[in-house]
């Protein structure tokens, strides 16, 4: 299978194995939506845990929270872009007759 990324989100302008068109699949801003609402569900739940179990400081579980924010969101938004640009080709595609 061919890559959809030619860099970390530039989409390819066609599929390198089969050479099907990835013209007009403007994923926009899906994407970034979707990352934005995921990484809160998963660090607002941390942050509950680490505050419930009175362990650490301020300070500490900022230092725990914020490397971990950061990697999510920039591991979460190729793959939501792709999943964006994916269900947009499948909805774009004429049906067979």
């Amino acid at each position: 299978m061919g890559k959809l990324f030619s860099s970390y989100l530039e989409p390819r302008d066609s599929c390198e194995h089969c050479r099907e068109s990835f013209a007009g699949l403007a994923a926009d801003d899906g994407p970034a939506w979707l990352t934005v609402g995921a990484v809160t569900i998963i660090v607002m739940s941390l942050l509950f845990i680490l505050e419930s179990s009175g362990r650490f400081s301020y300070a500490i579980e900022m230092l725990i929270v914020l490397p971990i924010t950061i990697a999510l969101a920039l591991l979460l938004l190729p793959l939501t872009k792709g999943f964006f640009i994916s269900a947009l080709w499948l909805l774009s595609r004429k049906p067979s007759a």
